[in-house]
């Protein structure tokens, strides 16, 4: 029995997210540093003192440090969620608490930034997971008030502290309620979004042969010319016909005639660059598209594509002779339109058909 074969990303897609992953730990790194600047307000108006100040300046840098080296090393993609954030999320709440035990007055700033820490979590998680975290930040809170209490014996601080917990822990459900909304709108957002695109590229292919229709490659050859205007490297198209194809319509049926469609644009497709495009003009007219290519170039690739195509098999009971094609090629002149260019390569597709099938003819434009 065959292993099933697994489609894994490429080294540059797992290069690629990691680099986003550490972009974000960076932009959650700016709030940190946003909340030592309020600390820092705190401590022009008395209300932390700079002992305090100075040690979350200390913790808040070595986890930036930490969690830099974590993700630059690789290391985080040994965890199950490679961006850490529920371990940043609880680094940052436990700094914060670390201050407010020692500065009270500061515990405004962590109800704040407590929330913020939590809708980065909301991006990341579920909402159980999400929860679960805001329990133990709630819980590690109310233990931190409980400490300075048994410290400090300040009953009017353990009361403030509480009214402030009280605050949290009623506001919290709501802000899961809301982010489970928001995700789920943002889920259906996507959905729709790979729908749309979805719908978008079917819009752009031929139905029956898969290839691009003419719309898209009348926009692809627009696309083309303006690349070719821009870097000044040459641009040829190649316009391909079958010959005589209402034969296999008339002699056998248009469903036969849908196969040997497929077949064809299946083989030209296997033998094309990496750069070029091709697709389906109409009925069984074919175009190709070769970026920086020249003239001769598209000559010798139009040749090379006619001896492919009259070794085709063609998947029908009774053969009625080799499948040919005739094919005309242009290469874009500067200053002219694409649909001048297309229109040579049409003539000269023609002059192959009246010279006998099965053949490659060119033009060489006013500049040529």
């Amino acid at each position: 029995m065959t292993e099933p074969v697994l489609d894994l990303p490429s080294p540059a897609q797992l290069e690629l997210k990691q680099q986003l992953r550490l972009r974000r730990f960076l932009l959650a790194s700016r709030f940190s540093a946003l909340y030592l600047v309020v600390l820092l307000v705190f401590y022009t108006q008395n209300k932390a003192d700079g002992e305090t100040v100075g040690e979350a300046c200390a913790i808040v840098a070595l986890w930036i440090f930490v969690f830099f080296l974590l993700f630059r090393l690789g290391i985080n993609l040994r965890f199950a969620d490679p961006s850490l954030t529920a371990w940043q999320l609880i680094a940052a709440v436990f700094t914060m608490l670390y201050v407010v035990y020692h500065a009270p007055e500061t515990r405004i700033v962590f109800s704040a930034f407590f929330f913020i820490a939590l809708m980065f979590g909301m991006l990341r998680h579920s909402g159980t997971q999400l929860a679960m975290l805001g329990g133990i930040c709630l819980f590690a809170f109310a233990v931190v008030a409980w400490l300075r209490y048994a410290k400090n014996d300040d009953g009017e601080v353990l009361r403030t502290d509480m009214l402030e917990f009280s605050v949290m822990a009623v506001t919290f459900p709501w802000l899961l309620f809301i982010g489970g909304r928001v995700k789920r709108l943002q889920r259906g957002l996507s959905e729709a979004s790979v729908k749309l695109e979805d719908i978008e590229e079917r819009a752009r292919h031929d139905d029956l042969t898969g290839v691009y229709n003419r719309r898209a490659l009348m926009v692809a050859l627009e696309e083309s010319k303006q690349r070719a205007d821009l870097s000044g490297e040459p641009l040829s198209i190649c316009v391909i016909d079958i010959d005589f194809f209402k034969r296999y319509n008339d002699e056998f049926d248009h469903l036969t005639g849908d196969r040997v469609l497929r077949t064809f644009a299946q083989a030209v497709q296997d033998g094309l660059r990496g750069t070029d495009i091709f697709g389906r003009y109409g009925g069984e007219e074919f175009v190709q598209i070769l970026p920086n290519t020249t003239l001769a170039g598209a000559i010798a690739d139009a040749e090379r594509l006619r001896e492919r195509v009259s070794a085709i098999e063609l998947p029908i009971a009774r053969s009625i002779g080799r499948l040919t094609v005739s094919i005309g090629v242009a290469q874009y002149g500067p200053g002219e339109t694409i649909v001048q260019t297309f229109s040579r390569a049409d003539e000269a597709l023609y002059r192959a058909k009246r010279g006998g099938r099965n053949r490659v003819e060119s033009s060489r434009g006013k500049d040529a």
